[in-house]
């Protein structure tokens, strides 16, 4: 399938898909402070968030802001991030993780 966006094919995923979020950390040496760029080598865990994306809103800059929430919580804790300050991965063992998750409950 062809999409028009990353926006749409977020919004064409089922809403259960589990998405890896690492959110970039913001390091400024003064070479950068002075160039007015930063580098985004690194990220602010080591370790990523495990999410659902609820929804995904266009920014008038052209960026989504994706309003996401703990995959294995219970939904209550809602967080947004800009697409260009996160790193999403999707992994389809992560979806066979939770069902053996969810079937011990």
């Amino acid at each position: 399938m062809i999409y028009n966006s990353f926006g749409d094919y977020l919004k064409s995923l089922p809403p259960d898909t589990i998405f890896r979020l690492w959110e970039y950390k913001r390091m400024f040496t003064p070479y950068e402070q002075h160039e007015r760029f930063s580098d985004e080598s690194q990220y602010v865990n080591d370790e990523c968030d495990h999410v659902r994306i609820l929804d995904v809103i266009a920014l008038p800059d052209g960026n989504l802001l994706l309003a996401t929430t703990y995959a294995y919580g219970d939904g209550k804790y809602i967080s947004y991030y800009k697409l260009s300050e996160i790193s999403l991965g999707k992994s389809e063992h992560d979806m066979e993780d939770e069902c053996e998750v969810m079937s011990c409950l």
